[in-house]
């Protein structure tokens, strides 16, 4: 199991991109904490300034979004977030 566990993978002094966590509060399966402990753990061991977000929805499950419009706001969430790390968002500085 360690062989592919992301909290035990992650190495000292590493340099990994920027990342967006996603969790959800009411998820059966993966429970909101494990990525808040592996956003902790990156952010304790990496050696340079990447960005590591979490983002926990209070009101979802495993699958995230379940009607439409929600989908396509936290599609929308992901993409900005994906866009300001590339470099092509504009925004006010």
């Amino acid at each position: 199991m360690m062989s592919y566990c992301p909290m035990h993978n992650v190495q000292k002094a590493a340099k990994y991109p920027s990342m967006l966590l996603t969790a959800g509060l009411h998820d059966p399966r993966v429970q909101y904490w494990e990525p808040a402990k592996f956003a902790a753990t990156i952010r304790h061991t990496a050696s340079d300034d990447s960005i590591v977000a979490l983002k926990v929805d209070m009101t979802a499950g495993h699958f995230s979004a379940s009607d439409r419009y929600k989908y396509l706001k936290e599609l929308a969430f992901d993409y900005a977030f994906l866009l300001s790390q590339l470099g092509i968002a504009e925004g006010k500085d």
